[in-house]
């Protein structure tokens, strides 16, 4: 499921956050905590429940609870996640579902293999949803993504 908020989406399921539909670096358990909030925004989250759901079977400290809020609050802004003394933390940016999004091969760039065409023995079937990808640009993109991660990381 993916998720939607400000300028921002979320793929709940791979843990993806993107922004205008550029990817950001996001750490597993700051993406678990968000996907946490994000599934229902409307209730209030005890330590407790975040760290059974982010940390489940292992033991930390509740320091760990308030860093990855920070971390959240730093990405989202300090009014995206509230504080309720002795009960817990609550999301407060609207969200709502992503629109799936369509793209269409551009006009220069023939589909490679029509949906209904059959596949020959041996041969795999270009997904539907990398075709009409423009593949000279995915090494680069690669270290792009890569080199903002390492940078994000850093910081």
């Amino acid at each position: 499921m993916k998720l939607t908020f400000q300028d921002f989406e979320f793929d709940c399921q791979n843990l993806a956050l993107s922004k205008q539909g550029r990817k950001i670096g996001i750490k597993e358990k700051p993406a678990m905590l968000l996907g946490l909030f994000l599934t229902d925004p409307q209730k209030i989250y005890s330590k407790a429940e975040i760290l059974e759901h982010v940390w489940p079977g292992r033991t930390v400290t509740e320091q760990v609870v308030f860093q990855n809020i920070g971390h959240l609050r730093a990405l989202f802004g300090d009014d995206a996640i509230k504080t309720f003394s002795k009960k817990g933390y609550q999301w407060q940016l609207p969200v709502q579902p992503s629109e799936p999004v369509v793209t269409q091969p551009e006009a220069s760039e023939p589909n490679p293999l029509p949906a209904s065409a059959p596949v020959a023995a041996g041969s795999e079937q270009v997904p539907e949803e990398t075709q009409g990808l423009p593949w000279k640009w995915l090494a680069p993109l690669a270290a792009l993504i890569i080199g903002v991660a390492v940078v994000a990381l850093m910081a």
